[in-house]
């Protein structure tokens, strides 16, 4: 579910329009920042129902992650903002999800990842980091 403010409202132009129609609300977050998808089961009237969401901050998927249980994660994902021809987002899967250890310093941030078949350790600006003892894996995407 998205949820947008009044001041949020994006006008059409009026040849894009259908009668009656004046605007649309928009989600409106730095588009320079990674985005997640998060894919997850839920319970509803008894059966398993895959739920995705779209999450903004890194400091909010950690949120999530700590109320769902792992065992109904099934997949998260990466999308990033590309500035070359072609599409405009990337998305990678992540095959494995962490928190920095203490030891760490926190300018690497809260998340560390590895994507898809990627051998490094990643931060959030996808800088390769060296291995550190003390990380917590949060997730670990099923083979």
């Amino acid at each position: 579910m998205f949820i947008t403010a009044p001041g949020l409202v994006q006008h059409f132009h009026p040849s894009q329009v259908a009668p009656r129609q004046s605007h649309w609300q928009a989600i409106t977050l730095s588009m320079e920042r990674p985005w997640y998808l998060l894919v997850y089961d839920v319970s509803y009237r008894g059966k398993k129902v895959s739920q995705t969401s779209l999450v903004a901050w890194d400091s909010t998927l950690l949120d999530m992650l700590a109320q769902i249980p792992v065992a109904n994660l099934t997949g998260i994902a990466r999308l990033d903002r590309r500035r070359d021809s072609g599409p405009s987002w990337s998305l990678s899967w992540i095959g494995a999800l962490w928190a920095p250890a203490p030891c760490e310093a926190p300018s690497v941030g809260p998340l560390l990842f590895k994507l898809d078949d990627d051998p490094h350790v990643r931060n959030a600006l996808l800088l390769p980091m060296p291995a550190a003892p003390g990380r917590r894996l949060l997730y670990k995407a099923s083979a």
